[in-house]
């Protein structure tokens, strides 16, 4: 026998797909072959009068899908998992508007670059008459509030379409009337609140589903009854609290769970009663804090510790005597005060402590004498801001300097006259404004 060397080389077959067909020499059945055919298979011959079609639906269909061909001469299979192709952008992506039915999940609201009512809180038992605060929590996408006179805790986990009472403050002993102050720790992910009338700071480690008792302000000597405000630095992981009689700050730096008096403003003179505001900004690591009767703007660069005046709106012609709200523009890096009786706007730029009046709504026809809240829009860096006695909501593009007004709402029925509170909900990309006096939510 002759031996032969092994070719290196595959050799290529001639032309022979005729072999593999039907008919062919060699021909290939798919049935035993896995994977997906080219082309879509269409269905066998069947008795169009038979079962099959029975009512002609397809609970009466023996149909069942096998690597893309069709074949009833069995059981239905179940398809294997494959939902992401109906899910947005899938290969096969259902649009349920072509479906009638109730989906099984709540749905929120179409947003439309209108303010829209979305919720009225005066129809609970015990009413709301008022939302005093509203905080966002980017850690969980939802939106708390602070009401009175019940004190109540009421949460949103849509943006402000349906809201959830989780805590009734009123319930408690010694009872409370009023949540004036809300803030949001982001290091810990923690919610504060501030109440009247016993001071009291409460604490929510899981979105305001939950909330325990940290800190009793009227047990204190002179005892403080409000805590009227609150503010988070997150530089110097230090919660700020602002009181009501005696215009103490308080500091806790861990947490919320111990507290110490850094500053009390009813030893200088003139004496202070009230740090109605307190606001954060983070770009200059500074705290500014209002007061009543003279608004009086404080600003401390250390976390609360140290405190110095850096404006006395008492002195201003006409002379304000509250400062209601505190806002930061972090886009144009400015702080910026609502006051009373006036219902004035001024701004600071930087560091420098220089406030310039920039808007007095006591100009307007209908007169707004009280500037009650603000929010900030991160992403279109807009400045939001709410009053009294319309309810009218302004903003401002360009960091505080001009205004322009968007809603009144006393010109609705119920009419309201207060937007106490506002927030903005970075992930749904929502304005939601609180109202009195009844208890109203609106959105934008």
């Amino acid at each position: 026998m002759t031996e032969t060397e092994d070719y290196a080389e595959v050799a290529t077959p001639l032309a022979h797909k005729t072999s593999h067909q039907d008919g062919g020499s060699d021909e290939i059945n798919v049935d035993g072959l896995s994977g997906q055919l080219a082309d879509a298979q269409p269905p066998k011959d069947h008795d169009l009068a038979g079962d099959e079609h029975n009512a002609d639906t397809l609970a009466h269909l023996n149909t069942k899908i096998s690597d893309a061909t069709l074949d009833d001469s069995g059981d239905p299979r179940t398809p294997s998992a494959h939902k992401a192709s109906h899910e947005n952008d899938g290969s096969d992506e259902i649009n349920v508007d072509g479906l009638s039915g109730e989906l099984a999940d709540p749905q929120r609201r179409i947003k439309r670059p209108i303010w829209e009512f979305m919720w009225e809180l005066w129809n609970n038992v015990p009413a709301v008459t008022d939302i005093l605060s509203m905080l966002f929590d980017p850690s969980r996408g939802r939106i708390i509030a602070g009401t009175a006179p019940d004190a109540q805790l009421w949460v949103s986990i849509d943006s402000g379409d349906k809201w959830v009472m989780k805590k009734d403050l009123s319930l408690e002993t010694p009872l409370e009337m009023y949540v004036y102050a809300l803030c949001f720790d982001s290091l810990r992910n923690n919610i504060l609140a501030g109440t009247a009338q016993h001071g009291q700071i409460w604490l929510s480690p899981d979105g305001g589903e939950t909330w325990s008792l940290k800190k009793d302000l009227s047990d204190e000597t002179p005892s403080q009854t409000y805590v009227f405000s609150l503010a988070y630095d997150s530089v110097n992981d230090k919660i700020i609290a602002g009181t009501f009689p005696n215009a103490q700050i308080w500091t806790s730096g861990d947490g919320g769970e111990t507290w110490i008096l850094k500053k009390d403003l009813s030893d200088e003179t003139p004496a202070q009663s009230q740090v109605y505001a307190l606001v954060y900004n983070p770009r200059n690591d500074r705290t500014i804090a209002g007061t009543y009767p003279d608004g009086q703007l404080w600003d401390s660069e250390d976390g609360g510790d140290t405190w110095a005046l850096e404006q006395d709106l008492s002195t201003a012609s006409p002379n304000q005597t509250r400062i209601y709200a505190l806002s930061h523009n972090y886009a144009f890096n400015t702080l910026i005060a609502g006051t009373y009786p006036d219902g004035q706007i001024w701004t600071s730029a930087g560091i420098g402590g220089v406030w310039t009046l920039r808007k007095d709504l006591s100009n307007e026809d209908p007169s707004q004498t009280r500037v009650r809240g603000f929010a900030y829009d991160s992403i279109l860096q807009i400045s939001i801001l709410g009053t009294y006695p319309n309810a009218q909501i302004w903003i401002s593009l360009d960091g505080g300097y001009a205004w322009t007004k968007r809603k009144d709402l006393s010109l609705f029925s119920p009419p309201q006259a207060h937007v106490k509170a506002l927030t903005y909900d970075s992930i749904d990309g929502r304005i939601i404004a609180g109202t009195a006096p009844d208890g109203q939510i609106w959105a934008l």
